[in-house]
Parts: structure tokens; sequence; C-alpha cells
């Protein structure tokens, strides 16, 4: 068996990061990272509210 060949019990390593990250390269991903979450977030709160509202609409009509 060569060396190229991997035996399964070695982890793969992680290819290097492209981008040199420095202070400001980390705090501009973490922040990226939050305002992802927090616009997920309002998205379910906007559609959680259209269909509690749709609800209460078609209840009282009927």
């Amino acid at each position: 068996m060569s060396k190229a060949e991997r035996t399964g019990s070695d982890p793969l390593p992680e290819p290097p990061d492209p981008r040199p990250t420095g202070r400001w390269g980390a705090r501009a991903r973490r922040v990226r990272n939050e305002a992802g979450l927090y616009l997920l977030r309002g998205a379910a709160t906007a559609v959680g509210g259209a269909i509690v509202a749709y609800g209460g609409v078609w209840f009282q009509s009927r």
C-alpha cells in the first residue's frame, strides 16, 4: 500500500484559508454571520405573524 492511500482512521486535513484573516476580517465575518441569523429570525417572525393574522381573520369569518 502506498503512502498516498488513506487507511480510514486518519482525519482529513483542512484546506488552508485562501484569505488572510486578521482582527478586522474575523470581526467582519462574525458580524455577517450574526446579521444572517437576525434576518432569518425576522423573516420567520413575519411569516408566523402573517399565518396567525390570516388564521384570525379566517376564524372570524366562519
